[in-house]
């Protein structure tokens, strides 16, 4: 299939590369279908793309490479990510560590969770101060 991104122009996919949101995204709910698109150019970012609205995509990065030890609710056949915001001012960029996207590696259905751990900000800086680094 064919889908033109506003941001990365045309994509080519299949069926079962497409990530289905039983309840969307958090503010998002109206969209369901999603694919990952893998950018060298943004790496370690992946970007969750919609297959329904064209100018919407979310940066995404795995949870480990903010906060070693994280987990999220993964497991051997789930798929854990964290969705980023991202500023031209690097240390307004954050990721949002305490409602992780969950993937099933086996059927593609995703959802975001809001996990219980109060101690998980919504809002973790990518370039955390040098005081707080290791810190949460």
């Amino acid at each position: 299939m064919k889908w033109v991104s506003r941001q990365f122009g045309d994509l080519d996919y299949e069926d079962n590369m497409v990530i289905y949101f039983t309840e969307g995204l958090f503010g998002f709910e109206q969209f369901k279908k999603f694919i990952i698109v893998h950018d060298v150019d943004s790496e370690p970012f992946r970007w969750l793309v919609s297959v329904e609205n064209n100018d919407l995509s979310f940066p995404m990065l795995e949870p480990g490479l903010i906060l070693p030890g994280y987990e999220g609710n993964g497991g051997s056949d789930r798929e854990v990510w964290v969705i980023a915001t991202l500023n031209k001012d690097v240390e307004k960029s954050s990721v949002n560590l305490r409602s992780p996207v969950v993937i099933d590696r086996k059927t593609y259905e995703a959802q975001q969770v809001i996990l219980d751990d109060e101690t998980l900000p919504f809002q973790y800086p990518l370039a955390p101060a040098p005081d707080t680094v290791g810190g949460r």
